[in-house]
């Protein structure tokens, strides 16, 4: 398994992986890392997972037959690297799924996906490409969830709900049913969705209610 670029959840990523009888042999970084005071460094991380894949640069990757393709980012600002990555390679990416998860088998699943640990897909859910789902969400009956969509720990997405590309859903929110959440919208942790949020509108309380307008460049992601 190869892997792209840099995420805090990097250690979710190995025990998926791992999980499923597989390597990661190869990692390739598109940028300089930027650490935070409270959080451990990618290096750090690799070695308390007693990992040592090789780490190249994207201006050296070029495709092994054989290999398998993950995007470790989990913002939806991850676009810009998948595109780049399709469009200059022609890469198909592979779903990384918990053991733990429960997924219906009247779901459908796309491309690049990542469910974690303890999260429950309804049937007739939909998870379009390159989503990314932590550790202990459920998703109702019936929603369909767009391409680049964050849905972070303990997140709960109601039946019949429609989230549109590159939104981010923090952790422990609220969706009850039959809204929808509008392209590049931010959910603020904790908040408890009751009407649907236009697109990048930041909203954020209980009942939810709209904080900020995002902008392209905002990094509130």
């Amino acid at each position: 398994m190869v892997l792209f670029g840099f995420s805090n959840m990097i250690s979710d990523i190995f025990e998926v992986v791992n999980e499923q009888g597989k390597k990661v042999t190869r990692i390739i970084v598109n940028m300089p890392e930027e650490t935070r005071e409270r959080t451990k460094s990618f290096g750090i991380r690799l070695e308390e997972l007693n990992e040592q894949p090789l780490i190249t640069t994207l201006d050296d990757f070029a495709p092994v037959e054989g290999e398998e393709y993950f995007v470790v980012p989990t913002t939806p600002k991850k676009n810009a690297l998948i595109e780049f990555l399709k469009n200059t390679y022609q890469l198909q990416f592979s779903q990384l799924i918990h053991s733990t998860a429960h997924i219906s088998p009247y779901a459908r699943i796309g491309q690049g996906v990542f469910v974690g640990a303890k999260s429950v897909i309804g049937p007739g859910a939909v998870l379009m490409d390159y989503v990314f789902v932590g550790s202990g969400v459920t998703i109702g009956h019936d929603t369909v969830i767009h391409k680049y969509v964050r849905l972070n720990p303990g997140s709960n997405i109601a039946g019949h709900v429609e989230i549109f590309e590159s939104v981010s859903i923090g952790m422990g929110a609220n969706v009850i049913e039959e809204l929808a959440i509008g392209r590049e919208a931010v959910v603020a942790a904790g908040a408890v969705v009751t009407k649907d949020v236009q697109e990048k509108n930041m909203v954020a309380g209980v009942p939810a209610v709209v904080k900020k307008i995002m902008t392209s460049d905002s990094g509130d992601y």
